[in-house]
C-alpha cells in the first residue's frame, strides 16, 4: 500500500559518489548525484523512507558471519552470488587492500574480494552517520520480489536484464520509467552507469511501498537487508 504524502528515496553507490531516485507525494521522481550521501539526506524530510545499496551493521571477529546475507542469498537462488559478504569491521581502519586482506583473515579466516576493497570507502562514510531514516537494501532482492519471488535470470549489465528490470518497474512503479529517460538530461553523463540507475529506482519502488517492507535478519540487534 501506498503512504500518502510520504518521501520515498533509493540510492545506490556509483563512480561519482552516490545516485538518488527520489519520489514525493504528487511529483515526479527527481535524481540526484552526490559524491557525500550526507548532502542526499540533507535534501530529503524527516519522515523520509530510504533504501541504500550498500552494506550496513558490518560483522567482527565475534559474529564473523551476517545472517541476513545468508537469508538473502538463498531467497536469490540461483543466483546468491550477487550478494556480496560483508567486510568485517576490522578492515575499515586498511590504508591497502593487502592490510585489508590480512584484518580480514585474522578476523574472520577469509581474505577481501577485490570488489569489497572497492567499496570500503562507501561502507566507512554510511558507518560514520548516525540517521535511522536509511536502511541497507538490495536491489536484486526487491526485483526478484516485485517478481513474484522468482530473481531476474538475465544480468543487469546485459540488454535484455535490464530490459526486464524495467518491465518490473513499471509495474510498480509507472513514474519509474519516465525517470530513467529522463536521468541523462538531469544528470549528464560520465558518474553513474544505467544499471546504477535502476538499482535506485528498484530502492525507490520497494521504498514507496514502506508498510509492505520485509526484511532479512538474525533477530534483533542484528544487521537487516530490507526489501
Amino acid at each position: 500500500m501506498h503512504t500518502r504524502n510520504h518521501t520515498a528515496v533509493g540510492v545506490d553507490g556509483c563512480r561519482g559518489g552516490w545516485i538518488a531516485a527520489i519520489h514525493r507525494p504528487d511529483a515526479e521522481i527527481q535524481w540526484m548525484l552526490e559524491q557525500r550521501i550526507e548532502t542526499i539526506l540533507q535534501q530529503v524530510p524527516r519522515d523520509a523512507t530510504i533504501l541504500a545499496d550498500m552494506i550496513i551493521g558490518l560483522p567482527d571477529a565475534g559474529q564473523p558471519r551476517r545472517e541476513c546475507d545468508r537469508l538473502a542469498r538463498k531467497f536469490l537462488s540461483p543466483h546468491g552470488s550477487r550478494v556480496f559478504s560483508a567486510p568485517p569491521r576490522e578492515t575499515l581502519a586498511a590504508k591497502t587492500y593487502p592490510e585489508a586482506c590480512q584484518l580480514a583473515r585474522a578476523a574472520t579466516g577469509k581474505a577481501l574480494s577485490k570488489q569489497c576493497w572497492h567499496l570500503i570507502p562507501k561502507i566507512r562514510e554510511l558507518d560514520s552517520i548516525a540517521d535511522p531514516r536509511i536502511r541497507e537494501s538490495h536491489p536484486e532482492v526487491a526485483f526478484a520480489r516485485f517478481n513474484d519471488g522468482t530473481p531476474v535470470a538475465a544480468s543487469k549489465k546485459s540488454m535484455a536484464g535490464q530490459k526486464a528490470r524495467l518491465r518490473l518497474l513499471q509495474k510498480v512503479l509507472p513514474a519509474a520509467l519516465t525517470a530513467y529517460l529522463k536521468v541523462d538530461i538531469t544528470l549528464g553523463t560520465g558518474d553513474y552507469l544505467q544499471d546504477d540507475c535502476i538499482d535506485a529506482l528498484a530502492l525507490c519502488a520497494a521504498a514507496k511501498e514502506s508498510k509492505a517492507l520485509q526484511a532479512f535478519d538474525g533477530g534483533p540487534g542484528t544487521p537487516s537487508i530490507w526489501y
